[in-house]
This record gives structure tokens, sequence and C-alpha cells, in this order.
């Protein structure tokens, strides 16, 4: 009888081991058919055990009461939201007349209508019913605040923590972020450019960014982890709005279980580690889900005003956010078509969150409308197959070749192919998580007529397709786990959904005396992937030139790995020493990228050793000699000049050789300058 009752506890681990005997056997291409029947086979037993568990509504459970415009109260909350909306466009007008002031009047209009826009909001919103009573939703206890409290921790120490040392390669675009950054706010040669309008030549993106990087190294110092700290903060508060999204219309247990996977998810901690702005599209995603299906439960302006702003707020960041619009807008379309009898009460609200939406993208949308070139420019000329309504069979068939191949990679990028992007050198998940995944997708695809599954289906879907299927660069090939950064938000919750479900028939079906065990069991599990994770990134996580499948982009890491390992090695030395480059043919010196790791260290390029070697200067500081490869034969010179120095040799993690060293100690260069 036992075994009955928890007949869905046990077909639910069941589902969860097949789905993790298919994500292993993916690894093996001639296994890969079997893995995709297994695969499958779980996807349906999840949605048989799971598939009928009730979500918390999208919507209220009664019909709402109709704003009327020409009640006085609500013509009052009119007329304010009118007056944000036309200061926001004299900000939009001063910025056309001056675009070159770096904030300026244009500015303060900005920030001044968003804090109109909120403050009016809010007084609409205390005087509009709360409908998310009648929804039943889990009160907050005391242990579950401690719980949620907890994984904000640990999510950000997992992305300040040693922001210097990891990740050890430092890839060249977060050097030109600093570079950008210091150019134009903290050392500008003329005047400081725009926040509204785009920075970095050819690459063109928003200059508020830029902005934000240049503040913190100024206060911070210049350093690589005042650079990578913006990313950093905007990857672990992702955490608060992720857990009410999640907790909104799955519970506790998949709101406990989703945040904690993006705590401490390597893919997402390594992104948020860095100096690059692809992580923050993730955390405006969340906000802007989150307020929005709480607006549709709730049915409060302020709700919809602030899933608007946060969406035109998240336009001056990364370009995978121009995506947003076109969800959205087809997610609109969904409520009015499947859910018309309560789509047609939301016509207001949706107005609400366009209009938060434009006050929100500010004078960077007449930024763009000058130059429209620079809002899809970039995607444009980047994608593999130009999207069109096919005219024949063989152009069907055309776009299938170009298409298929990189959707396939991508599937192989979620736990079995490392991703080919030179930024991240790993799948996107441990096939743990991945196995978790496949059931979630399943569950959300066959509950898609629920509004929150459909956001979650057509945001992860769009960005997969979209950005990391017709989006590529002419000498990548995929995955390019890179441009998925906005689809994380999805990935988390799809990640949730099972475990929630399963913790919920758990409850349901044990008796009263061993339900300790469900709680028990997540923790647990939850602690092994955690451990997982931050054991694979701070200890085996490695940037490997051989992982990699383009010829360019192994020649490129190549390179960087060299450059990379000669930078962190001169650091390691600090300032008091002078290093020296023996022979020609040696990897160039990267000034720029020791400007953030050590201050002050001199470096001299020596490339005739024997006449230079005798000549050198001994004063206090200490003596370092590089060697690399062609020039080990001038070791025994130095040895000869500089004796009592001690020997060393810079490796890989895999113990591949990359150059020699010989280091003569401050003391020891004190002893022979006198």
């Amino acid at each position: 009888m036992r075994v009955r009752y928890s007949s869905k506890l046990w077909y639910g681990l069941v589902a969860y081991l097949a789905s993790v005997g298919g994500t292993v056997l993916l690894a093996s291409e001639l296994d890969r058919p079997w893995a995709v029947l297994l695969l499958i086979s779980a996807a349906v037993l999840a949605v048989i055990v799971w598939g009928r568990q009730e979500w918390i509504p999208a919507f209220p459970r009664y019909p709402v009461t109709r704003v009327t415009f020409f009640k006085r109260s609500s013509f009052i909350h009119w007329f304010v939201l009118l007056s944000a909306f036309l200061v926001a466009l004299a900000g939009d007008l001063r910025y056309l007349a001056v675009p070159k002031e770096t904030f300026g009047l244009a500015g303060l209009l900005w920030l001044a209508s968003i804090g109109f826009l909120l403050w009016s909001s809010f007084v609409w919103s205390q005087s509009t019913p709360d409908y998310t009573h009648e929804l039943h939703l889990p009160r907050w206890t005391a242990w579950e605040m401690v719980i949620f409290a907890s994984l904000l921790l640990v999510a950000l120490l997992a992305r300040i923590w040693n922001l210097t040392g990891f990740p050890d390669n430092i890839y060249p675009d977060e050097v030109m972020t600093g570079t950008v950054a210091t150019q134009s706010y903290i050392n500008p040669t003329g005047r400081s450019p725009s926040v509204f309008s785009t920075a970095w030549s050819g690459i063109d993106l928003p200059a508020l960014w830029f902005w934000i990087v240049g503040w913190f190294v100024k206060v911070g110092g210049s350093s690589l982890a005042m650079l990578r700290l913006p990313a950093a903060l905007f990857g672990a508060a992702t955490a608060v709005p992720l857990y009410g999204l999640i907790r909104g219309t799955w519970g506790r247990y998949a709101a406990i279980s989703g945040t904690a996977i993006l705590a401490f998810s390597a893919s997402n901690i390594h992104f948020s580690r860095l100096a690059l702005n692809n992580i923050t599209t993730q955390f405006f995603w969340t906000v802007c889900f989150f307020f929005l299906l709480r607006g549709l439960r709730s049915r409060r302006p302020f709700d919809w005003i602030f899933a608007g702003l946060s969406a035109g707020l998240s336009e001056y960041f990364y370009y995978g956010t121009r995506l947003l619009p076109f969800i959205l807008i087809l997610y609109f379309c969904y409520i009015l078509i499947f859910h018309w009898k309560q789509g047609r009460d939301y016509l207001m609200n949706f107005g609400l969150l366009a209009a938060g939406y434009l006050i929100g993208f500010g004078p960077l949308l007449v930024q763009f409308i000058r130059h429209p070139h620079l809002y899809f420019g970039r995607g444009a000329s980047l994608m593999i197959w130009s999207p069109h309504v096919t005219a024949s069979f063989q152009d069907l068939q055309n776009a299938w070749k170009t298409v298929w191949p990189v959707i396939r990679e991508n599937f192989l990028g979620m736990s079995t192919h490392n991703s080919q992007d030179i930024i991240y050198y790993a799948p996107l998940l441990l096939p743990a998580e991945a196995a978790i995944l496949v059931l979630g997708v399943a569950l959300l695809v066959w509950r898609w007529r629920h509004p929150a599954a459909f956001l979650m289906l057509i945001s992860g879907l769009g960005v997969l397709f979209v950005g990391g299927t017709l989006v590529a660069y002419s000498n990548s090939v995929p995955p390019l786990i890179n441009h998925w950064t906005p689809a994380f938000p999805a990935f988390y919750v799809a990640l949730a959904v099972p475990i929630g479900a399963w913790a919920t028939s758990a409850k349901v079906e044990l008796p009263t005396k061993v339900r300790w065990v469900v709680p028990a069991t997540l923790t647990v599990g939850l602690s092994l992937l955690g451990w997982a994770n931050l054991n694979f990134y701070f200890h085996d996580y490695y940037a490997d030139p051989a992982s990699l499948r383009s010829g360019s982009y192994i020649s490129a890491q190549q390179n960087y790995e060299v450059q990379t390992a000669q930078s962190r090695y001169r650091s390691s030395l600090g300032p008091g020493y002078h290093v020296f480059t023996i022979g020609k043919g040696s990897p160039a010196y990267d000034a720029t990228t020791m400007r953030y790791l050590v201050a002050k260290q001199q470096w001299t390029m020596l490339n005739n050793p024997p006449a230079e070697l005798p000549s050198i200067a001994v004063e206090k500081n200490g003596l370092a000699f590089l060697f690399f490869a062609g020039n080990e034969q001038y070791r025994e010179l130095v040895h000869k000049l500089y004796p009592g120095g001690a020997d060393g040799e810079v490796t890989t993690k895999s113990g591949k050789h990359l150059f020699y060293t010989y280091v003569i100690t401050p003391a020891q260069a004190e002893a022979i300058h006198k």
C-alpha cells in the first residue's frame, strides 16, 4: 500500500535516473540515438507523473473590477502618469538638442521621470484592489527567510571572492572594457561622451555600462577586481527576483532549488566574474518577468510599470536584450488569444508596461532612432541565415541544413560539449543538472497554456534560436554560450519546476512522520550539486585551447594563455622587481593588462641578450628573467652573470610548459649592488 501511495515519488526518481543515463550517453556519438530515446522516455514519464499537478494560477479566481478612466481618482492618476511621460519626453528632446552632454539636464529629467512614474504608480496601487490573496500564495516563514538570506550570501560570495584570481584567464574584451571606461570617463582626452550614446567603435555598446565600470575603477582603484565587480554584483542580485519569480507560480521548494542552482552554477558564476555586461541582461529580464507575472495576479499599476521600466533599463546593457520587445509582444498576443476572457481586462495594463518601457529606455531610444543601424546592425550582420518566408522546398532544405547542425550542437552544449565562444570553456550545466533540465522543459511544454510556462518557453527558446543559433561569428563554431545569458532565468526555472513537483508530491504521499525526508533529501542533493559546481569552477576549470574546434580561436587562445600566464606570474612578484624578457620572438608584453594586476613594475625586452645582459644596472629592486621557447640557451649566461638566483618553470594547469624563469630577490640584488 505504501508503494502505491508513494508512486509519484518513486516514478519521479525513475524519470530522473533515466534522464541522467541519457545525458551521460550523449557523450558517445555511437550511443546518441539511445540517449535521445532515454531522454524522451524520461520526459514523457515526468509529464505522466507531474503533468496534472496544480500550479498557482496566473489570474485572479474571480473577474476583476475594471478601472474607469472618468472616475476622479483614476483621472488624477492618469494625469500624473501623463506628466511623468511628458517629463521623460522633455529629457529626450533635451538630449536631441544637446547630445554631447555626459549626463546633463537630459539625464536629470530622465531620472525625474522614472522617480515620478514609480511614485505615482505606487500611490495609485494603494487604492487598487490586490487580488493576490485569493490565490493562496505560500506565506513566508522564519526558516524560509533564513534560507533565502543564505542563498543570497552564497550567490554574492561565489561571485566576489578573489575576483582577481578567478577566472585565471583574462579575456581581452575585459581589458578593452577597462580601456574604454578609462578613456571615456576617468581620464578623457576631451569631454566625456554622453551615457546615452554608444561607445567602443565597431562594438557600439551603450555607454552607461562603461560609466558604471569607470566609477568602480575610480573609487576602488585600477585593479582587475574592480573591473569585474559590477558584473559580479548584477549576477548575485539576480537571485532576488528569481526567487520571487519561481515562488509565485511553483512554490517554496521550487524557488529554493532554482535560486540555489543559480547561486552555485559554474557557468553563471563565470559570466558574473568577467568584466563584460552579458550577465546584466539576466537580472533585468528576471525583474521584468517577476513583476509581469505578479501584475497578472494583482493587476496593480505598480507591477506593470516596474516590469516595463526594468525592460527599458535593460536596453542600456547587453545586445541580447533587444530580443525582449518581441518576446513581450508575442506574450501579449498569446494572452489575448488563448486567455482572451481575462486578456481583454489587461489592455490598460499592457499600455502601462509599454509606457514604463519607453520611459526606462529614455534618451537612449533617441540615439537609436537617430542611428537605427546601431540597434539591430550588429546582430543582423552576424546572422548565419536571414529569416524570410521560404519560397521553395529547396530554400527550406537549405535553411534546415544551415540551422540544424547549430541546433544540435546547442543541445549538446547543455551538458556534453564545451562552449566554443572563447569566453567559457565548459558545457552550460553539469550532467546531473542537465538531466533535471530535460524534465523541466517537458513539464513547461506540457503546461504551455499556463502564462508563466509560456513566458519561460518563449524567452528561453527565443534566445537559443536567435542569439544561440542564428547569430554567430564568421570564424566561430557552436555552441556559443556567451549568447545564451538572457535565457539563463528560463533555464533555472526549468530546473526548479521538476524539483518542486517532486517535493510537493512527496509531501502529499509520504506519512506525516517521515515528511522530514523531503527537505533532508533536497538539502543533500542541492549541497552535492553546489559542491560539484564550486569544486569544478574554483579547482578544475581551465581555459584550455585544446577544447576549442575553430582553428583561429585555438590560435588566439594559445596567445591569450601565454599572455595571461606571463601577466599572472609577473603580478605574483609584486612591484619591487625589474622583469626582463630574454631574446627575440618572445610574446609581446601587455602593458594594459599589467596595469590592472600590479603597479609600477619595470619591464625590459632584451633583443640582444649577449650584449645587453652584462649592462643591466643592479640596484635595490629584484630581478626576474623570463625565457620563452627558442631562448632557453641564454639561461646559462644569466646564471653566470647573476648567480644565486632561483630557477623556475611556469606551466598550465595540465602541466604544459610555457616558459622558464630565473629570479634574484631584492635582498640578493642589494647584496650584488653593494
